[in-house]
Order: C-alpha cells, then sequence, then structure tokens
C-alpha cells in the first residue's frame, strides 16, 4: 500500500530545522483522477505516543434516513491511572462539525475490566451535506475515586489521516454496511 508522508518543519533560534508534525494520507484513500485539497491534523513529533490501548468499532451511514451509527464494540489492553490493572471504564463519542461539539452520546460503564466489551450502538442524525464537514471523536475514559479521567480518544473523520481516514472512506464507500475497525487510543 502506497502512502504519502508529509513532515512539517519550523526554524529554531539558531536557524536550524525543527520537525513540528506529520501526517500521511494513503493513495488508496484519494482519487487521483483530479485534484483535491483537504486539511490534515498533524501528530505532534515532540511527544513520543504512549500505549494506551486499543479499541474497535463499526461506523455504517444510512443515506436515505441520513443517520450515522457507532457501534461501540470492545477495547482491549487499556493504560488506567496509577497503573492499575483494571479499572471502570467508559466511551463518550462527540459528533464535530467544523470543530465545534454538536452531539454526544455515552456508553455504560464497564467495571472493572481492562478488556471491556460494550457493544452498544449510537445513532446520530446527519444530513448527507454535512458529512464531509464532520468528524467523531471516541473517548474512553475511566472512574477513579468519583472523578472521570480520560485515557484516551481516536478522531475518525474525512479530514483525518492514515487508519481513521481509511476507516471513514471505507464506511462512505459500503453504504448500509457496518466497518469495524481497531484503533489505537491516543492521549
Amino acid at each position: 500500500m502506497r502512502t504519502v508522508k508529509f513532515h512539517v518543519y519550523g526554524n529554531d533560534k539558531f536557524q536550524r530545522n525543527v520537525l513540528i508534525g506529520d501526517a500521511e494520507v494513503k493513495l488508496s484513500d484519494v482519487d487521483l483522477a483530479q485534484p483535491f485539497s483537504t486539511w490534515f491534523y498533524l501528530r505532534d513529533a515532540s511527544v513520543k505516543q504512549e500505549d494506551k490501548g486499543d479499541i474497535m468499532f463499526s461506523l455504517s451511514y444510512l443515506p436515505t434516513a441520513e443517520r450515522l451509527t457507532v457501534v461501540i464494540v470492545k477495547a482491549r489492553n487499556l493504560k488506567y491511572s496509577e497503573s492499575r490493572p483494571n479499572g471502570d471504564s467508559f466511551v463518550k463519542v462527540y459528533l464535530l462539525q467544523n470543530g465545534k461539539k454538536v452531539n454526544k452520546k455515552k456508553t455504560t460503564t464497564k467495571r472493572g475490566e481492562n478488556s471491556p466489551v460494550f457493544n452498544e450502538a449510537m445513532i446520530f442524525n446527519v444530513p448527507a451535506q454535512v458529512l464531509q464537514s464532520i468528524q467523531l471523536r471516541v473517548t474512553i475514559s475511566e472512574i477513579s475515586a468519583d472523578q472521570q479521567l480520560t485515557i484516551g480518544h481516536v478522531i475518525v473523520g474525512a479530514n483525518t489521516s492514515g487508519k481513521t481516514l481509511s476507516h471513514w472512506n471505507q464506511m462512505m464507500t459500503s453504504l448500509r454496511k457496518p466497518i469495524a475497525m481497531w484503533h489505537m487510543i491516543r492521549k
């Protein structure tokens, strides 16, 4: 699979090139027959990605009902605060339009599990004309000492890159079918 990687550099006070961030796009996710423009979210090069676990969810869009369904399937190898092996976790899905929270839904809390199974569907009403301007932020959190702590999140949508963009594009080309995929949770 061919991928184009973008690296953004800046100059430090000594005029040296310093990597600010990077992004990537799979060529299979782009129609190369015509020009296109898009925005990419940069991964911060100064932050080492810490393994927070993985989450599996499926996406499907029903164009006749203008309904986007997100099924939070399960998570695995979650890294809880204070290095606890197990914890109480839940998932919130935020519907973002142009970066602003428009709607949110939450799963039930799974208690004392490192790899919880949710199998919960969340339905959002999304008109077809705004599909290219929305994103989903899937955030997994834990309850610790009566407070909610974020473990990490995944952002998926038309303006993302890498595996999350691939997941979104597969959903858009397989309307009415749920497309499930594992994603690495990022802080």
